[in-house]
């Protein structure tokens, strides 16, 4: 799993290097390794929904999405900026959840 992210990340760093290299639109690379960037941030924060095992799959799911739609953006030049909502929409949850009292955990 470990290695995927890993090429996940090379592929989503070169993808826009080659399109810069090509195009010169340095506005775009930008935007794209914001993104990224974004999303990587995002998978690491995720990391503290472990303990409640649906919200961690959701916000899984949901970064799934994002990656794609930052594929996506890459190839056609189309943003679908509702997606990136995603991963932020699970993360909102699950503050909620903890902060209403889950018992699941134990630290709030």
């Amino acid at each position: 799993m470990k290695t995927v992210i890993i090429i996940a990340i090379l592929i989503g760093v070169g993808l826009p290097i080659l399109n810069y290299k090509r195009d010169r639109d340095l506005k775009e690379l930008f935007i794209s390794l914001l993104l990224l960037g974004g999303i990587v941030s995002l998978i690491i924060v995720g990391n503290v929904m472990r303990s409640v095992l649906p919200f961690f799959l959701a916000h899984i799911i949901a970064l799934v999405l994002a990656y794609g739609s930052y594929i996506l953006y890459l190839i056609r030049d189309k943003l679908y900026w509702y997606i990136y909502l995603l991963p932020f929409t699970t993360l909102g949850l699950y503050v909620i959840v903890a902060f209403i009292g889950n018992r699941h955990i134990s630290w709030f």
